[in-house]
Formats: structure tokens, C-alpha cells, sequence
């Protein structure tokens, strides 16, 4: 799965894409061209490419990423160097898995290699939320169960799993429930509208840190899932009595 909603880009912004800042920057002419035959650092380094992303970043309140960000070398030195640069200013790592082993050379529905699972553990690590499928959870954390997966994580974020029948299992803010399947309409939109709605109610996602068990007001959260939810094309009305808080 990848997110697919558009988002504004402007400052302030409540999430940004890595794919997409890359991108950008990569994108972006090198403002400064060096003198003749002087070595060119450029906007086009890792470091370059750093520098550029990093202050629409900082504004951000989430980053959101993807298993894919950790395709090539280039590419995971920026990813490190960002998310170094990044956890001071207090932005939100939300991790989409989205595993898709052709990009990385393998065949359809290969499981990761033990190289992928080391360059995605500190990704996994750092992030505040994750979002992945059954078959993902299994592949990446060696469990479908939401929880197990928060507590083996030292930063306990929220976990999101779906199953193929449509189900969401969900740990967020100390309290887990699921989402029936049917509710959920469009999975990326749900997505989308979760995070921007996490923006308004950080609150929910408890104080994450080893030890730390910060429980989240029920009737608040059940309220931002069923926003999440109708967003993505279910009626609230008849989406209250599928959601489970505990």
C-alpha cells in the first residue's frame, strides 16, 4: 500500500512525504555552481540533497516514509542524515511499510532479505506510527499482532495491521481495538486523514519512551478513527458500532 493523497505544499504543513521532498530537491537546480575545476559539492549530494529537504521538514509535523526509502545507497544516507537532523525539532516519523520486493530486484511477493531487515530496523525504531499489512507485520516484525509489535519497539508508536479480509488492528496512545471490515473504504485516504487528524490531538499518541504507558481518552480517539473513517467513505452513523476501543 502507498499513500496516495495529495497534500499542500506550503510551510506549516502537516505531513510530508520523503519520496516526494527527495524529489523536489533532486529536482532543484544547484543554486551556486563552483568555480572552474573546483570540486562540486552540489545540491545533488546526499548532504545537498539533505540541506535542501530539510526545511520544509522541519515545519512538518509528520514525515512520512516508506520501505522503498531505503533503496539504493544515496538514497538511505540522506534518510539517516534527515531523520538525525529531524528528531530535534520534534517531527513525527510516520512509517507506511508498503513492501515491494520487485523494486529491490526480487519476485513478486518475495519475503525482505536479512540486508533490508538491517536497514529497516532503525527506521522502525524512530518511527511514532506505523501502518503495514498482516502479510508486513509478519515479514518486518515477526508478528500480526499489533501490540507485540509496539512493545518490542522501545518508542512504543502506534501500530495500524490490516488483514486481507479488510480488518484494522490497532494500538495507539495505550488503548488497541479494531476496525471491522467495510468501514474503511480507501485504506491510503484513511491513512492520510488519521495523521492530519493525530495533527490536531497529538495527545493521543500518549508520550512515547521506554516505560512510559500514556492511555488516551477512548471517546477522543474512537472520534478521530470515525472521522478517519468516514473520510475514506463510510457514514459515521453507521460506522460507530463497528469500532472497538479498549
Amino acid at each position: 500500500m502507498t499513500l496516495t493523497t495529495p497534500f499542500t505544499r506550503q510551510a506549516h504543513t502537516e505531513v510530508v512525504a520523503f519520496s516526494e521532498a527527495m524529489h523536489d530537491a533532486a529536482l532543484a537546480p544547484i543554486s551556486c555552481p563552483p568555480k572552474l575545476g573546483a570540486p562540486n559539492p552540489g545540491t545533488h549530494t546526499p548532504a545537498g540533497l539533505t540541506e535542501a529537504m530539510l526545511p520544509e521538514i522541519n515545519e512538518s509535523f509528520w514525515l512520512l516514509i516508506t520501505s522503498d526509502a531505503l533503496l539504493g545507497a544515496s538514497q538511505h544516507q540522506v534518510l539517516r542524515m534527515v531523520l538525525n537532523r529531524t528528531a530535534p525539532s520534534g517531527v513525527l516519523v510516520a512509517l507506511d511499510v508498503n513492501w515491494q520486493p520487485e523494486h529491490w530486484g526480487l519476485l513478486p511477493g518475495a519475503l525482505p532479505t536479512a540486508e533490508v531487515l538491517q536497514r529497516f530496523q532503525p527506521l522502525a525504531e524512530a518511527a511514532a506510527l506505523i501502518r503495514c499489512t498482516s502479510d508486513e507485520a509478519e515479514a518486518f516484525f515477526f508478528s500480526r499482532d499489533p501490540e507485540r509489535i509496539q512493545d518490542r519497539l522501545a518508542h512504543r508508536p502506534a501500530v495500524l495491521v490490516t488483514d486481507p479480509a479488510g480488518v484494522i488492528r490497532w494500538t495507539i496512545g495505550g488503548r488497541c481495538g479494531r476496525i471491522a471490515p467495510g468501514l474503511v473504504k480507501n485504506q491510503d485516504i484513511f491513512l492520510a486523514e488519521m495523521l492530519e487528524n493525530l495533527c490536531a490531538n497529538p495527545q493521543l499518541l500518549g508520550s512515547a519512551g521506554p516505560g512510559i504507558q500514556a492511555i488516551a481518552d477512548p471517546d477522543r480517539l474512537c472520534e478521530q478513527l470515525l472521522k478517519a473513517a468516514a473520510a475514506s467513505g463510510e457514514s459515521k452513523q453507521a460506522a460507530r458500532v463497528l469500532v472497538a476501543v479498549a
